[in-house]
């Protein structure tokens, strides 16, 4: 009885022991988010007011304190000392991190540069983690080189007593590799040809891991395959057989709801629906609405794979906008094809049928009142070699499109628009440099185009000293009218603040005009400054940009989710 009675207190006091709140005191090298990640603790944002802070039970602290200690040592930290102390409510860990691990000297043997692979200079502080990756560095520096069986010797000697690190690497190239024989394993839904026409390497090419990579993004890209695993097999004669096998999404069907706000367009609210493998080989099929305050679109679209990585598809929807000094509707078809032809470059070939209804008008001499149809092929090529989407830190990016057409029974214009945008993202130290142009100009020989084709200025994504749309020429009630030509460019410094909470500054330049090119004569020249804050969505961002003429007079401020590019 006594036994049972023992067990019974002993499970009681496990089941409702009391949990602590956990922090950290002395921390200076690796910052506290980083020491809850490591503990597998997620330490709210500040947005994030409906979860709870971290809380650990005191049994777990010896646990915890070791754990600590094996990172701090991962880090270059040997000599790290961690207590506790423990009141009612919370639990501090008291970390005392002393002196690391010095980077002494880096020597290397290889046939291929490795130095930009290695981590460390001398007087740096050593780490395990980056050691340990820059070994798989080097042996994919050598992959991707066609060479899939090089062997690497590493070896880091670490003088606790002196504090020193001695790193030494030597590598051996050995033969080249090829692609051998590409095994695709279809499934149910989805055929072994459309999968072949994704991946990036062929039986007999130069072996390479970046090939590999590549073949995973584009495969990825298709949200009707939940996994897939390129496997590989390297064979004596240093062929690598490929074997590829793919799992379709369980739950093709995906619903989608989002409310969001920008300083562009106001509160926003997005619904869908989206059938991720319509009828196999990853065609899709969905429909969407998008309101804010001045534009609403319900659109349907379908997307279909083809064979040598092209795919075809088209767009309908229909579109009202407000457009300050006019408003506009329209009802529109878009038929593309798509040839992708790495995972940085893809060209897209369209035909848009655009129904457009011009009406509240302020001015009907700049805008007259109209029903216009237009037919208009378009060509676009893209360059992207950006790292991330929602926050790149490096790449750049290039892409231009062209749309005409010619009046006839079947359209009301004869006009040719051309657009060329690029930007490039450059890590410098601790800062990241951004440098965007954009370049654009509209021609209309015979005829009228719908009002809105026109190129506006001002906003988040062009010059941030004006609101959205409201730079350039205007009517005589001083509304926007819009302009025939533009050059904008801008040029941005990023860098850390404080932990999530990062800094821009920029500077945006815009140039319109009525003609061909623009009126360089006549520029507008603007600077300012904003925050970042890093959140799984992108980082929250806000803008303030002034006139450099007059800064008191003309500003604005801009706030949204992600970088501007």
């Amino acid at each position: 009885m006594k036994k049972k009675l023992f067990t019974f207190f002993l499970f009681s006091a496990l089941l409702f022991a009391k949990e602590h709140l956990l922090l950290f005191s002395g921390n200076k090298e690796l910052s506290s988010k980083e020491l809850y990640s490591v503990l597998e603790l997620h330490k709210p944002y500040f947005y994030e007011f409906y979860v709870d802070e971290p809380v650990i039970e005191f049994k777990n602290i010896e646990l915890t304190i070791q754990a600590l200690k094996d990172y701090y040592k991962s880090k270059g930290f040997y000599h790290t000392n961690i207590s506790y102390l423990k009141d009612k409510n919370s639990i501090t860990l008291l970390i005392e991190e002393n002196n690391p691990i010095i980077v002494k000297s880096v020597t290397f043997i290889s046939n291929l540069d490795i130095s930009k692979e290695i981590p460390f200079k001398e007087g740096e502080i050593f780490s395990a983690d980056k050691f340990t990756r820059s070994k798989k560095d080097i042996k994919l520096l050598y992959a991707n080189s066609h060479f899939c069986n090089a062997s690497l010797d590493a070896k880091a000697w670490i003088d606790i007593e002196q504090n020193f690190a001695y790193l030494a690497y030597e590598v051996i190239q050995n033969k080249k590799c090829y692609f051998g024989n590409i095994e695709i394993i279809p499934t149910k839904n989805i055929d072994a040809d459309i999968l072949k026409s994704l991946i990036y390497f062929e039986e007999g090419e130069p072996f390479s891991t970046n090939k590999i990579t590549r073949s995973y993004e584009s495969l990825y890209g298709y949200e009707g395959i939940s996994k897939s695993i390129i496997n590989t097999n390297i064979k004596k004669n240093n062929r690598v057989d490929i074997t590829i096998n793919t799992i379709e999404n369980e739950k093709p069907v995906r619903f989608m709801a989002g409310l969001g706000a920008s300083s562009d367009e106001g509160v926003m609210f997005f619904l869908g629906i989206k059938h991720r493998n319509f009828l196999g080989n990853l065609k899709s099929l969905g429909a969407e609405t998008r309101v804010t305050q001045i534009k609403q679109t319900i659109k349907t679209n379908f997307d279909m794979p083809l064979i040598n990585k092209n795919f075809t598809g088209f767009e309908v929807g229909y579109e009202n906008e407000d457009f300050i000094t006019f408003k506009e509707e329209r009802i529109f078809a878009d038929l593309f094809l798509k040839q992708k032809v790495s995972s940085y470059t893809t060209f897209k070939e369209s035909i848009l049928f655009d129904k457009a209804r011009t009406y509240d008008i302020n001015d009907e001499t700049l805008f007259p009142k109209s029903s216009l149809f237009v037919v208009s092929p378009k060509l676009e090529w893209n360059y992207d070699t950006r790292d991330k989407i929602l926050d790149p830190r490096s790449g750049y990016f290039i892409n231009s499109q062209i749309s005409g057409s010619v009046k006839s029974a079947v359209s009301d214009a004869s006009y040719h628009k051309f657009k060329l945008n690029g930007g490039y993202i450059l890590p410098i130290n601790d800062y990241i440099v951004g440098l965007k142009a954009t370049f654009g100009t509209l021609s209309i020989s015979d005829g009228y185009i719908p009002s809105s084709y026109r190129f506006f200025a001002g906003g988040m994504y062009s010059n941030r000293a004006y609101g959205y749309r409201k730079l350039g020429p205007t009517d005589d009630k001083n509304n926007p009218i819009g302009s025939d030509s533009i050059i904008e460019t801008t040029a941005e410094v990023r860098f850390n603040i404080y932990k999530d909470l990062r800094g821009v500054l920029f500077s945006d330049t815009t140039f319109l005009g009525n003609d061909s090119t623009p009126n360089y004569d006549n520029g507008y020249y603007s600077a300012g400054f904003g925050l970042r804050y890093n959140t799984p969505v992108g980082p929250i961002a806000i803008d303030a940009g002034f006139d450099i003429e007059n800064p008191m007079k003309q500003y604005a401020i801009h706030f949204h989710i992600g970088e501007l590019f």
